[in-house]
């Protein structure tokens, strides 16, 4: 429980008054946790879509949904995307690519990954109907966490110095990830069922591709990059569902 609750504490702005001493080895061991903690901000998220929807239709309850995402996690997964895109997309050195991703300062190519990131949501899911669209807003962050989990658990650190993603991978456990996978796997089944998994599946090679064009930029993985795969996890999900459930 206090690993679990470690792990909360990190991944969302849920005020839980409680200190709790922690090394790298416990936040390690918290990624088995991730896609409970997605579940979590899924119905956080969810409920406000719901909450938002008996005041008024069309996009200002998916606009409320999105922006219950930001407040419950602080923005953390769209900063580490701005940082990320300003690094990446720099044409730089390696090394200067991780400087830019330090830079507390926002980029033009941050500004319109954010941009692109919420209209892309937006018109994603404005296309599902009142009651299919509950089951995207409730699972996306349970698949972006499943699949960190996994970047977590198959990934190195690209700064040598350590940084916010070093918490994680430095003592991270192949073996932790595979459970979180296994966690997050169920939830999609029980929750969404065939489309879900399928949906998963979708997610599971873009991360992979993903990974692999991080990995050729700067060797590695770092906090912005998993922040990074977050949102972009998120959207890829939002997408392959409404293509499923479009075709089914």
């Amino acid at each position: 429980m206090r690993i679990f609750i470690l792990t909360l504490q990190f991944l969302t702005r849920i005020p839980i008054n409680i200190n709790l001493e922690a090394n790298k080895e416990d936040f390690a061991k918290g990624i088995i946790y991730f896609p409970i903690v997605g579940l979590i901000i899924g119905a956080f998220n969810t409920i406000f879509y719901m909450g938002a929807n008996y005041i008024a239709s069309g996009l200002f309850p998916i606009i409320c949904a999105i922006l219950a995402n930001c407040i419950i996690t602080g923005a953390l997964h769209i900063d580490g995307l701005a940082d990320t895109c300003d690094g990446i997309f720099s044409a730089r050195s390696k090394e200067r690519m991780l400087e830019i991703m330090k830079d507390s300062r926002i980029g033009t190519n941050g500004a319109i990954a954010i941009l692109f990131d919420f209209l892309l949501r937006i018109s994603i899911l404005q296309s599902f109907n009142n009651k299919t669209i509950l089951i995207p807003i409730l699972l996306s962050p349970v698949i972006a966490k499943t699949l960190v989990a996994l970047f977590i658990g198959f990934s190195t650190d690209a700064r040598t110095g350590g940084g916010m993603g070093s918490l994680f991978m430095e003592k991270s456990s192949k073996l932790r990830a595979m459970g979180g996978l296994v966690i997050g796997f169920t939830l999609i089944g029980i929750i969404s069922g065939f489309s879900g998994i399928i949906s998963l599946l979708i997610c599971g090679v873009i991360m992979l591709i993903y990974m692999d064009y991080i990995y050729k930029k700067i060797d590695g993985m770092t906090g912005d990059t998993l922040g990074a795969a977050n949102e972009v996890m998120e959207v890829v999900f939002l997408i392959s569902y409404a293509l499923i459930w479009r075709l089914v």
